[in-house]
């Protein structure tokens, strides 16, 4: 079968890979000059399939209020709130309150977690099967905790861990700085931590486009620098896809195309639940090896994860919703800067500072929607929010699955668009 993927981020790269290796033919469109050079690039790095978590959860809508009032007041904060006169920006929030309590986070975290480990599972066996190399760590990733609070709330999230017989640690002060020597400078700033010793980081962009490159060794054609005009439909299913290089046509097709996805559909009368995150990161060289994070880090108190990806640290924080531009500015990460210098003070060059914001596709409840629309040849692998580097291989690994008609190996359903659109 000859399948177009629209989209060259993590997801669509993974989804052709899977598609590829069911003998279709496979052709990836991606307006951009590279693979993974737009939301994927910024990405944290983080490959958690032990802390896959939803946004929607008890107790965010009154942090969510308490977090904007700071950012409004010129406060550093989590997360940032700027209203629009855009009746999709307002149905996602109605859709995402209803999806705070305590009943639907626990479906929706099991369900999330259960995509995030079969996921891991097909990213380690991409990487053995193709060696590829991508400034990747598989030591464990570490939760921070600042306050005492931090500590008690943890007692939820190991709850849920132990049910779905993840591996976890609760470490006091001293044995965060014994799991990574380079906090040793913050010891007094901690209370704890929890190691998730499954969990990996890897540099999102440097996997894609190695695995980009073999696959067209495979016969994988990417047309980069190829803008999508529109899609056709007649009779119920897609007829073609008008680009910037003219109309291509294929038996099938997948979008892929995360936040862009919702304006890419919605002529066809598919109302994605899909809003973006404005999401920030900053990207600097390691200064002191010995003083700076050996793999990843989740500082819970400011939001902000941070990242050694070889020779350079990411710091990735604080979220705007409510801004579909990508523009970016000194302030904007200054929580990201704040954390990263607290806690490794002599690690990082601050002085070579690289910023970027990008915006992450999120849904209501946190999981991506994935398998088929109402048209027959056209499916939907996208909304994977800021874990598209943690869920795209599983995610495509199902779609592919779903196109050839097989069972997939895990439980899927309640991944399917349908459940929203």
């Amino acid at each position: 079968m000859r399948i177009i993927v629209l989209g060259a981020g993590i997801v669509g790269v993974t989804t052709a890979y899977f598609l590829r290796e069911r003998g279709h033919e496979v052709t990836v469109v991606e307006r951009r000059a590279d693979v993974a050079a737009e939301t994927s690039i910024g990405n944290a790095g983080h490959v958690c399939p032990s802390y896959a978590t939803p946004w929607a959860a008890p107790g965010m809508p009154a942090k969510s209020l308490k977090w904007s009032l700071q950012s409004w007041m010129g406060i550093e904060a989590a997360l940032r709130f700027t209203p629009r006169l855009d009746t999709h920006q307002w149905k996602w929030l109605k859709t995402f309150l209803a999806q705070c309590t305590p009943e639907r986070y626990a479906v929706n975290k099991a369900r999330m977690g259960r995509l995030a480990r079969y996921s891991h599972l097909q990213l380690k066996q991409i990487r053995e099967r193709l060696d590829i190399q991508y400034e990747q760590t598989t030591g464990g990733n570490l939760q921070l905790f600042r306050t005492q609070e931090g500590v008690d709330n943890a007692g939820l999230s190991t709850k849920v861990l132990a049910e779905a017989g993840v591996p976890f640690e609760l470490l006091d002060a001293d044995g965060c700085v014994a799991f990574d020597p380079g906090l040793r400078a913050a010891r007094n700033e901690l209370k704890g931590g929890l190691l998730l010793p499954m969990d990996e980081t890897g540099n999102c962009p440097l996997f894609a486009r190695a695995l980009a490159e073999w696959l067209k060794t495979q016969g994988v054609a990417f047309r980069l620098s190829t803008t999508v005009e529109g899609i056709e439909v007649a009779g119920g299913r897609v007829a073609g896809v008008r680009t910037s290089a003219g109309t291509l046509q294929a038996d099938a097709y997948v979008v892929a195309c995360a936040a862009a996805s919702v304006p890419m559909l919605k002529p066809l009368g598919l109302d994605l639940p899909i809003y973006p995150v404005k999401g920030y990161a900053i990207t600097v060289p390691v200064a002191d090896p010995d003083g700076a994070p050996r793999s990843g880090i989740m500082d819970e108190y400011y939001k902000v994860a941070i990242t050694r990806m070889g020779s350079h640290i990411r710091a990735a924080g604080t979220a705007e919703i409510g801004s579909w531009d990508t523009k970016v500015t000194p302030r904007d990460c200054a929580t990201a800067i704040k954390s990263l210098k607290n806690l490794y003070p002599g690690g990082a060059d601050l002085a070579r500072v690289e910023y970027w914001a990008g915006l992450r596709p999120m849904t209501p409840d946190g999981a991506p929607l994935i398998g088929k629309t109402p048209y027959a040849n056209l499916w939907l692998n996208a909304g994977h929010g800021s874990n598209g580097w943690t869920t795209a291989c599983g995610s495509s690994r199902i779609i592919a699955d779903k196109i050839a008609g097989v069972a997939t190996d895990i439980e899927s359903a309640d991944l399917e668009p349908q459940r929203a659109i």
